[in-house]
This record gives C-alpha cells, sequence and structure tokens, in this order.
C-alpha cells in the first residue's frame, strides 16, 4: 500500500495527444493520451486527479507550453477546468487512461470527449495528491457513482484484499456496470438510477446494507448532496470517527463543474 509522502508528488502541466479512444459502458469514453514527457510521469495512485484545460478559441499558446508559461498567461488567457481522476498510467509506454462520462446537453468536457479523435491535443495539470489507504484498517466502505469508478478501482487495486471492503455504485442501470478487480473479501452492489434524482440509489444503496464494523474507512465520491448525507449517517448515526470518511463532491447537480483553484 501507498504510503503518505509516496501520494503527494508535485503535479506539473502536460500537454499530450490522443493516442487511442475506447468505449467502457454507453456512456463512458476511456481515451488514452501520449507524450514522450510522460515517460517522467509519477503518480499519487487511488484517487489522484487532473485538471483539463480547455482554452478559448482564438488563445494563441506559446511552445513549448510548460506550467511557467500557462502561469504567465493566466490573467489574459484562464482556461475553463474539469477535474478528472486517472484510471490508469504506463509511464513506461508514454501512457495515461481517462475516463470520461458522457452526457446529453451542452457539456464542456464531455463534449470534447465526445467528438475526440486520435492527434487531438489534451492539456492538463496535475495530478494531486491523493487518499492514502491505511494498511491498518479493519475494513473499507468505497461509495461513488460512475464519476467515482476509476478512483473506486485504484483502491480496489492498492487494497488488493488486504483489508475486506464493500463497494456501493450508482449508475444509470446495468449497461453501466464495469468489470471491477475483486477478491473474495470485496463484495460489490450496483444501484441503478433509471432517471431518478442522482444519489438516490447510492444513499439506498449504502444505507440499506449492514452498518460498517468499527476501524472502517470510509471513501466515496458522488453529486454533492449525497455526499453531505452519507457523511451525517457515517458519522452522527455509525460513530465512526470524522477522520476515517472521506467523502468528497465530485459535481453539483445543475452547476458547471469548473475548477476555480488558480495554477
Amino acid at each position: 500500500m501507498s504510503t503518505t509522502a509516496e501520494n503527494r508528488r508535485p503535479g506539473r502541466l502536460w500537454v499530450t495527444t490522443v493516442r487511442r479512444i475506447r468505449r467502457v459502458t454507453p456512456r463512458v469514453r476511456r481515451i488514452t493520451v501520449t507524450s514522450p514527457e510522460l515517460s517522467q510521469f509519477r503518480g499519487n495512485g487511488t484517487d489522484q486527479h487532473i485538471a483539463v484545460y480547455f482554452y478559448e478559441d482564438g488563445v494563441v499558446l506559446p511552445r513549448p507550453f510548460t506550467t511557467e508559461e500557462a502561469r504567465r498567461i493566466y490573467p489574459h488567457a484562464k482556461p475553463a477546468m474539469r477535474r478528472y481522476t486517472i484510471r490508469e498510467a504506463r509511464p513506461e509506454v508514454c501512457e495515461v487512461d481517462l475516463d470520461f462520462v458522457l452526457h446529453e446537453g451542452d457539456h464542456l468536457a464531455s463534449g470534447w470527449a465526445a467528438a475526440a479523435e486520435p492527434g487531438d491535443e489534451l492539456i492538463w495539470f496535475g495530478p494531486t495528491p491523493a487518499y492514502a489507504v491505511d494498511p491498518e484498517a479493519a475494513a473499507f466502505l468505497l461509495v461513488g457513482d460512475e464519476t467515482a469508478v476509476p478512483a473506486i478501482v485504484c483502491i480496489l487495486d492498492e487494497l488488493a484484499d488486504a483489508a475486506p471492503a464493500r463497494v456501493h455504485i450508482e449508475v444509470e442501470g446495468p449497461e453501466e456496470e464495469q468489470e471491477l478487480p475483486v477478491g473474495p473479501r470485496t463484495s460489490v452492489r450496483w444501484a441503478h438510477r433509471r432517471g431518478d434524482r442522482p444519489g438516490e440509489a447510492l444513499w439506498r444503496s449504502v444505507t440499506g446494507d449492514a452498518r460498517p464494523e468499527a476501524g472502517t474507512k470510509v471513501w466515496g465520491g458522488a453529486e454533492r448532496d449525497v455526499m453531505a448525507r452519507l457523511r451525517r449517517r457515517a458519522v452522527e448515526d455509525w460513530g465512526l470517527p470524522r477522520s476515517d470518511v472521506h467523502l468528497t463532491a465530485y459535481w453539483t447537480l445543475h452547476r458547471k463543474q469548473d475548477a476555480d483553484r488558480d495554477l
């Protein structure tokens, strides 16, 4: 399992090119990007994420485009940003995989992913620090929606059955379920949204399951409202220490997901 220091390597700017595209489910598109510089990529593991940069049409970027250049032009060329978890990094072949959930309507990152082709450029900054898996934990409870699947997969990879884990994931329907790296000590429940308000199926799945045992570490990522409700349930009703409950709002219903953090 990763140590805290290994989960906090600093990020930088990467200018990459789309190498491959694969449809994982009807709504999830995996885009593999490459660059010779990715041979130097050292990830932080688990839920590490990146900020994908989308500059307005007409912005001419200096080349080579570096972290320093991005900061220099930031006052007059501020990109819109979307945050994505790295699904897998393979520096030995200069590749990083990113999973994009496709949405209907005018969504910046989703629209880019739906139209992306090999050879297209993708600029991103990262990775962020990541969730450190506690090797002393009695058990794990992992919860999320389709946006959290890459992080859940990476956490399960690190766990490797070192501790029992229960996983609850909300997706639209059975066609959106994905194969997960599970062993004999991991159980998975897929909750189907079927057009309901995001988070409701996840809430029912988690709260309808057995109460977590003492010493359980909770990790989750999904819509803001359900994460807040589950945090209250874990701390106030289940009695878990707040420090053992890591639930993150990956997105907010009816709100754009632009990042507001400076470079």
